[in-house]
């Protein structure tokens, strides 16, 4: 079904059933599979592949040769993968794949609103995007992992399946994630490992200094003092209270894979 409205380049190939919004523009050889929705504003550079019952909301950027909606990665999915359902305003840059979700979790890899995926960046099957994420080069995402808002994750890094990152938290380029890092933080190197926390992402976003400072005191309770996770989540609970307090404490209550730990070198320093 298409609107009156569009900019369809004769060599695209669209399926009947796909439904395209109003000033939608779909560049050269381009193919639109089955089921895809596509909102209203949405720019498909050339050579885009929009796999079957991918929605797309309004207004997003989608930049040449980029994979969406693909056949998840996984050898146990029979049936070429579920659902793929991406927000509002972002921009997906060249070479960029996205799988679909799989029968594992309610079939559904989701990306928020406002994001930026930067080329070669791979998100897997099952995965969930919040919203103004920032992903560099060549980062790759694996199934079920699960990125909260305004998170920043460097260039060539690798995120191990089920892993969670925390709202406002900063990956540093060519690290390697295998556990969760709580939210506000700065992880970097080849095992995650946190650094401290995420001051330049937190007076970006305009975090109260009276949030700041509790942020500081759960790092220091978390890393600094050596206390096991029980005792330190009691003493996380004595705090005042605090939105970003309840967020934290939420979070590792969620966590599945175990929290990041900071390095010795780093605690030492």
């Amino acid at each position: 079904m298409f609107s009156s409205t569009l900019a369809i380049h004769a060599t695209a190939i669209i399926h009947p059933t796909a439904v395209i919004g109003e000033n939608v523009t779909i560049g050269p050889f381009s193919i639109i599979e089955e089921g895809v929705k596509i909102g209203d504003g949405c720019q498909i550079g050339s050579h885009v592949h929009i796999g079957s019952h991918t929605q797309l909301g309004k207004n997003n950027q989608i930049f040449q040769g980029a994979i969406i909606g693909a056949v998840p990665q996984d050898k146990s999915c029979k049936n070429g993968g579920d659902r793929l359902i991406i927000g509002d305003n972002n921009t997906i840059r060249e070479y960029v794949t996205i799988s679909k979700g799989t029968h594992k979790s309610d079939g559904i890899t989701r990306v928020g609103d406002g994001n930026l995926l930067m080329n070669y960046v791979h998100i897997g099957h099952d995965a969930i995007l919040g919203n103004h994420i920032v992903i560099a080069n060549s980062a790759q995402l694996a199934g079920h992992v699960e990125i909260e808002d305004c998170v920043f994750i460097g260039g060539q890094v690798c995120i191990l399946q089920f892993c969670k990152i925390g709202k406002l938290s900063m990956v540093g380029g060519m690290s390697g994630v295998s556990q969760d890092i709580v939210p506000y933080s700065f992880a970097n190197g080849e095992r995650g490992d946190i650094c401290g926390v995420n001051i330049i992402g937190l007076r970006n976003e305009g975090v109260s200094r009276d949030e700041v400072k509790i942020i500081k005191e759960i790092h220091s309770i978390l890393f600094r003092q050596k206390l096991s996770l029980a005792k330190s989540i009691e003493a996380i609970n004595a705090l005042p209270s605090s939105e970003c307090k309840h967020h934290t404490l939420q979070f590792i209550n969620k966590s599945t894979q175990g929290i990041a730990r900071m390095n010795d070198k780093v605690h030492s320093s």
